[in-house]
């Protein structure tokens, strides 16, 4: 084994260019299925935090009919939280809040906007959706003072700033008109598009004061000690607050640009498929070209006493040799730039604003860091080398059948 090994290593490093070439195609298949299936998984992750974190928690409670996409916020039918459901909570949640999403139109001026506002409680919100990675300039209101806070999508919509006056217009609960003149108190950066495009936060005095809403509310947000327990913890806070409410997970409403990801890995996979294919196809030329140049050598071997399985052996390492050579640079190279990305993060912020209204319902953090698995990468370069040595095969198989006085004839 010592022997072919060595001949083996001879043999790929006689044609270096042609090695070469052939290499390239398993390096950039390798590195292509490394660094696909870590941006997959990084945005996979990236909109279940999003969607976690700003949007839902891990559970969501709406009233019955309400939307479960887009951007439309109805407020005629909201929910109202009975002893036993509050107790259910406190006893089976780590913590829950109450918000209520409407969409007023702000007016500043001579301009006017729809917005997405978010009414929480000063208390309570900050538990379930985690402040850490925002950056805010002034402040944001606890309850006791008035005042809104709004997006950075908002500020500069209107040209506003920290101290000015913003005239929130909506209707009541009941269907009346209602507005009110609200300072600016904190202009927030959340890193989630669904926030900063058009969102704004209402402390929850202010938000009754507006729509006249008492303790009714348009979502119940739950934390769970685990988010894999959201699918039973449903059934049972469904069970709680009556059939009124409608409950779904975190899972629930990340789904369909779950399966968008889904698909797109597919399509990744395709390419790197057939990249690795080209590959093949490169070192089934180069061992087969080594087989009819080295025919001499062949015969030269069989006469000396090897026998046809060494013949492939000898092949099939040389092949092996090119796919390992190749896979473990491909996997260096895809494998250092995903781990790159994973604790640095990809600014995404200038694409998703210039991604538009199209964009403006889906949550996504602006940051997006690749999901790093020393599994895939070993999954992926030996992939590589079995793609290499299925591909030596038949010149192998080729080469053995030389005849010993032909080849040397040859």
């Amino acid at each position: 084994m010592n022997f072919l090994l060595k001949l083996a290593g001879r043999n790929v490093t006689r044609q270096i260019s042609r090695t070469t070439l052939s290499m390239v195609s398993i390096i950039a298949g390798v590195a292509v299925i490394i660094a696909s299936r870590g941006l997959i998984r990084g945005l996979n992750e990236n909109i279940v935090r999003a969607q976690i974190d700003a949007v839902s928690g891990h559970l969501v409670a709406t009233p019955a009919d309400y939307p479960t996409a887009g951007v439309q916020h109805p407020i005629d039918h909201l929910l109202e939280l009975s002893p036993p459901a509050t107790e259910w909570l406190n006893k089976n949640t780590v913590t829950w809040t109450r918000r209520v999403m409407f969409s007023p139109k702000a007016i500043k001026g001579r301009d006017a906007v729809r917005l997405r506002a978010f009414g929480y409680d000063p208390v309570t919100d900050e538990a379930v959706f985690p402040r850490d990675q925002w950056k805010v300039e002034g402040r944001i209101p606890d309850g006791a003072q008035e005042g809104v806070v709004i997006s950075v999508g908002v500020a500069r919509v209107l040209q506003l700033k920290v101290g000015d006056d913003l005239l929130l217009e909506t209707r009541t609960v009941a269907g009346a008109l209602n507005a009110l003149a609200l300072p600016v108190v904190g202009i927030v950066r959340t890193g989630n598009l669904i926030v900063d495009r058009l969102g704004i936060f209402v402390p929850a005095q202010t938000v009754q004061a507006l729509l006249r809403s008492g303790s009714l509310h348009s979502h119940l947000c739950v934390r769970l000690q685990d988010r894999g327990e959201a699918d039973a913890a449903a059934v049972e806070l469904r069970r709680a607050l009556g059939e009124g409410a409608r409950v779904r997970t975190w899972a629930q409403e990340a789904e369909a640009m779950l399966q968008v990801q889904s698909i797109r890995q597919r399509v990744m996979d395709m390419i790197a498929l057939a990249i690795l294919a080209i590959a093949a196809a490169g070192i089934a030329n180069t061992v087969l070209m080594a087989a009819y140049e080295r025919t001499r050598e062949i015969g030269t071997l069989r006469a000396m006493g090897m026998t046809r399985g060494a013949i492939v052996a000898l092949f099939m390492i040389e092949g092996l040799l090119m796919g390992a050579g190749g896979g473990a640079i491909g996997g260096l190279l895809g494998g250092a730039l995903v781990y790159h990305y994973s604790e640095k993060g990809v600014d995404l912020s200038g694409f998703l604003e210039g991604a538009g209204e199209a964009a403006e319902s889906l949550s996504f953090s602006a940051t997006l860091y690749l999901e790093h698995s020393p599994s895939t990468i070993a999954w992926a370069v030996a992939f590589g080398v079995v793609i290499a040595a299925a591909a030596s095969v038949y010149p192998a198989l080729l080469a053995s059948r030389l005849e010993p006085a032909d080849a040397v004839r040859g």
